[in-house]
């Protein structure tokens, strides 16, 4: 009975010597592509350029103390100062491009840009010789006025148009007169002039002295800007 209680501990103790013995277990390439994970992305290479800058800058600074105070220094001090300083300027430019690129990524999808939105297409319609639109309430005018209020980013290329009946002088002069006239328009639903490209194109494209409905026109297409912060950083 006494033997029994004493070999079963024993045994126990043997078992977790044994297991304490053994090596750990190393996973380098798992621990590796952690880590790699935790400094992946714009915004932790940021950090850690702006670590370095701060490194670089504090060696420069102990430097130039020392020389203010006339230390000794040989040459080799003074290249090794040098070049702190300006590792400090290049990791701080580095890390303002790297967090500029961060807020891109994280601002973006909040803006206009390229391929994010498609370019609004609509147009207005005139009957023959007239300057004013079919509709009353110009309703196309009032949707794309509104939006570019609402985005002043965005822009608005207008393109005014007739057919070919009449001469072409006059037909210039009522594309201007259509053209001015959904420049107004656009304006009192709240576009601003300076978001208008306007072009009084005269005649469209075509045999001449033909009636045709698709060209008694002014035709409006927005243009959205690339978006970015820190564009102007180099």
């Amino acid at each position: 009975m006494n033997k029994q209680c004493i070999y079963v501990p024993f045994a126990v103790l043997v078992a977790a010597l044994a297991a304490c013995s053994a090596p750990a277990q190393k996973d380098i390439p798992a621990l590796t592509a952690g880590i790699d994970a935790a400094n992946a992305g714009h915004y932790r290479q940021a950090i850690m350029h702006e670590e370095i800058a701060e490194e670089k800058l504090e060696e420069a600074d102990e430097a130039l103390a020392h020389w203010k105070k006339d230390h000794y220094w040989n040459i080799n001090d003074r290249q090794k100062a040098l070049d702190a300083a300006r590792e400090a300027a290049e990791h701080r430019l580095a890390s303002e491009k790297e967090m500029c690129q961060w807020l891109t990524q994280v601002h973006s999808q909040n803006h206009l840009k390229d391929g994010s939105v498609s370019a609004q297409y609509s147009a207005v319609f005139f009957a023959d010789g007239s300057a004013v639109p079919y509709k009353s309430d110009e309703h196309e005018i009032a949707i794309l006025g509104s939006y570019l209020e609402t985005h002043p980013e965005v822009t608005a290329e207008v393109n005014a148009y007739t057919d070919t009946v009449g001469s072409a002088a006059s037909n210039q002069h009522l594309s201007e007169r259509r053209a001015a006239y959904v420049r107004d328009q656009l304006i009192k639903h709240g576009a601003k002039l300076e978001q208008l490209n306007i072009k009084m194109l005269g005649e469209a494209h075509g045999p001449d002295n033909v009636r045709d409905q698709s060209h008694r026109t002014v035709s409006m297409v927005t243009v959205h800007p690339t978006y970015a912060d820190c564009s102007n950083l180099k």
